[in-house]
């Protein structure tokens, strides 16, 4: 399955995760092969037929014992995802991790890295965004206050609800909003923040 928009990307790995494929495999495809994405498609489909089977196929597969499969892709990002059970048998092995063990990162533009992993609470699974993208966030966000732009700073953080509100993601701009409230105060500035409103995913 293509999809033409990283949030739906990650709805979809969701969507699978918690219906029990949570073995993934990830596929990084180089810049210099972006015009030979769907013979790469094609080659992934071929290798593993399964991610094709329909669903009375795949019912039978774990009916079975057997592993199902699913191919995702967005863009030169990629996952090959399983459910347990047995996997197909090849002569060069793809190396599959399990999501709460290894969660999942890709990257969106410059500023914006996603990890999906273990949720906190709810769900099993949910997106997040990276410990490094959050940091880079904070940091610039910073460096506008501490230099009193305060335009600059809010223009910034109004960037944030551009954001899907997928749990993981929801949790750590609170954390942003109720540390950033607390820098403010140390200012004698009118300039006040609200709580960020991020974009419904569901």
């Amino acid at each position: 399955m293509v999809v033409n928009d990283w949030v739906e990307y990650i709805k979809q790995i969701l969507n699978f995760a918690w219906h029990g494929y949570e073995y993934i495999c990830p596929i990084f495809i180089p810049a210099r092969k972006s015009n030979r994405l769907e013979q790469i498609d094609k080659k992934i489909l071929g290798k593993y037929p399964a991610c094709e089977w329909d669903k009375y196929k795949k019912y039978k597969a774990k009916k079975s014992g057997l592993a199902n499969y699913v191919y995702l892709r967005w863009e030169l990002c990629g996952a090959i995802l399983h459910t347990p059970g047995k996997v197909v048998e090849l002569e060069d092995p793809d190396i599959f991790f399990h999501l709460s063990e290894r969660p999942y990162q890709f990257s969106v533009g410059s500023w914006i890295s996603i990890k999906i992993g273990k949720a906190r609470t709810g769900k099993k699974y949910t997106a997040y965004l990276t410990k490094e993208s959050f940091r880079g966030i904070k940091v610039v966000l910073r460096e506008n206050i501490k230099h009193q732009r305060w335009d600059g700073f809010k223009k910034y953080y109004s960037r944030l609800e551009n954001l899907p509100a997928f749990s993981g993601i929801l949790s750590q701009t609170d954390e942003l909003y109720r540390f950033f409230r607390n820098e403010l105060k140390q200012y004698k500035t009118k300039v006040a923040i609200n709580k960020l409103k991020l974009k419904k995913v569901y």
